[in-house]
């Protein structure tokens, strides 16, 4: 299989592994992270169908544009990879130049699904585009985009931005789109899907409430592709999308509740396919706007009175991998900062005026504690959890009584919605592997999901100083320094590490699964 090379130069030394994350060697992956090139082995073609519990409401590049990259009608510069190392995609390389300036160079060749070439001119006026209407680029938008040649592009940060590479691997921030026909479609759904605006190897033909229909682009600028249709159904209810698989009337489902493999082992109709773990899964988001959990001792007393390798081993079957901290025992700047301590447990409830009365409960005042954790379908596992961590606080006296909302983000920003705790399906490093964009986004004053409270001006500065770090030994520093701060203030909780998995059709038990939500891509085959 053919190699591409990307080159880093002008830091003489200052950048060491995590920038070689911008120095990938494209090489060939395995699975769901190869190249565009189709296998010349695979054999012949057919349809996938995948049963999703989230609905696409349009294909609105700015909207709803990352879900392109998860099902395969859109593409990324840059594509995560397993090892945490973003290698190039619709780029051929990406140089580092200096702190400040990046060189973007293309494929040869790559056209949207309209026909219309993505050169260098129309990657310039794209991005430049992007970096002023995308929030989540918002520390990136003083950037200046430049073409240098047919096929390339000279970015200049307005400071150092060291994990640039992981900020075009991820699916929601740099989506790549002619912006030229998205302008004349922009607002009218049927209009975008008319307008073929993405590159990706299969074109949305239609989409509605029940499912997105994708036939196979002929004209593919990276060649044939081996499935002739992936069609994707949108099923709400967890169960429901495991009997579609087992009725036959799709391949794959995608976030199945994790105690569903218990009930699969010995079927011939339906198998457990599980990718690796890249961090914590599920935050335990504590709401410090609440007058209960503002106070630091009532949230070091939940936080050492869950028991997080009973959470993994026990609740979830093995499943699960304990979290210890903030980020996987293995990355080079993890710290153990979470641990279960009953007995600090119950000082933390004393310090913080409560005591069990005659009936066990932790009163104040005559008042019993009682706290609201928040639970949401779309990721079924949140219950399990909550349930588990209820009975887990029941023994030093806390009542914990669960509401499950619709959506965790919108229900967490309604003021109108009462809430202590919210299980919630987010990480604290990207799906392209980034540790910046997370801490910018969670746990910053300003924070675009900030949802709790949380409001520590050394934080805020802490994390400011490691955005723009660009050696890593003090990037790590940096990093030990944040998670000993966050421990500090028990502003977080992270209730296990969960592979990535799917239930898979027999003829589909080879599938490979992403860890990046990358569910389709231009190989993708039912691998066996």
């Amino acid at each position: 299989m053919p190699t591409e090379r990307t080159r880093l130069s002008g830091l003489r030394g200052r950048l060491t592994a995590f920038l070689l994350a911008a120095a990938v060697l494209a090489t060939a992956a395995c699975g769901q992270t190869p190249s565009a090139t189709p296998s010349p082995t695979v054999a012949a073609p057919r349809a996938l169908t995948i049963a999703t519990g989230f609905a696409i409401d349009d294909i609105d590049p700015l909207e709803n544009g990352f879900w392109g990259n998860e099902f395969g009608f859109g593409e990324l510069l840059m594509r995560p990879t397993p090892n945490g190392d973003p290698e190039p995609w619709l780029l051929n390389s990406l140089e580092n130049v200096d702190a400040l300036t990046w060189k973007l160079t293309l494929k040869e060749g790559v056209r949207f699904q309209n026909g219309r070439a993505l050169d260098a001119d129309a990657l310039a006026s794209l991005m430049t585009y992007q970096l002023q209407n995308t929030a989540s680029l918002a520390p990136l938008k003083a950037s200046t985009v430049t073409v240098t040649g047919p096929l390339e592009v000279t970015m200049v940060t307005p400071s150092p931005a060291p994990n640039l590479p992981f900020t075009l691997a991820e699916k929601s921030k740099f989506i790549i789109f002619d912006q030229v026909a998205y302008d004349k479609a922009k607002g009218d759904p049927a209009a975008l899907i008319a307008a073929q605006l993405y590159t990706g190897p299969y074109v949305v033909q239609s989409l509605d409430s029940q499912q997105l229909v994708m036939p196979a682009d002929t004209d593919y600028w990276g060649g044939t592709v081996p499935l002739t249709q992936v069609n994707v159904k949108f099923i709400a209810d967890e169960q429901s999308r495991i009997l579609a698989v087992q009725n036959g009337e799709a391949d794959l489902a995608l976030y199945p509740p994790t105690q569903a493999a218990k009930n699969l082992t010995g079927r011939d109709d339906s198998f457990w396919r599980s990718g690796s773990p890249k961090g914590p899964t599920f935050q335990l988001q504590l709401n410090q706007k609440r007058d209960t959990l503002a106070d630091r001792n009532l949230r070091r007393a939940v936080l050492s009175g869950i028991d997080y390798t009973e959470l993994a081993d026990d609740v979830m079957g093995g499943l699960y991998e304990p979290s210890t901290g903030m980020y996987a025992a293995e990355s080079s700047y993890a710290v153990e900062t979470q641990r279960t301590d009953l007995a600090a447990a119950t000082a933390a409830l004393a310090a913080a005026g409560y005591h069990k009365d005659a009936s066990g409960l932790a009163t104040k005042d005559g008042q019993p504690l009682e706290l609201t954790v928040l639970t949401y379908p779309a990721q079924p596992d949140s219950n399990t959890l909550a349930l588990a961590i209820q009975s887990q606080l029941k023994e030093l006296g806390i009542t914990v009584k669960i509401s499950q909302v619709p959506e965790m983000i919108t229900a967490t920003r309604d003021p109108n919605t009462v809430w202590d705790m919210a299980i919630a399906g987010n990480g604290t490093t990207s799906l392209a592997g980034d540790p910046i964009a997370p801490l910018q986004s969670y746990f910053v004053s300003t924070g675009a999901r900030n949802v709790y409270g949380l409001a520590d001006a050394d934080l805020d500065a802490l994390v400011a100083k490691v955005a723009v770090a660009m050696n890593t030994t003090e990037r790590d520093d940096l990093l030990r320094q944040i998670q000993e701060k966050v421990a500090d203030g028990a502003y977080m909780g992270f209730l296990g590490m969960r592979s990535p998995s799917v239930v898979a059709a027999p003829d589909w038990r080879g599938y490979e699964v992403s860890n990046a939500n990358l569910w389709v891509d231009a190989r993708t085959t039912a691998a066996r």
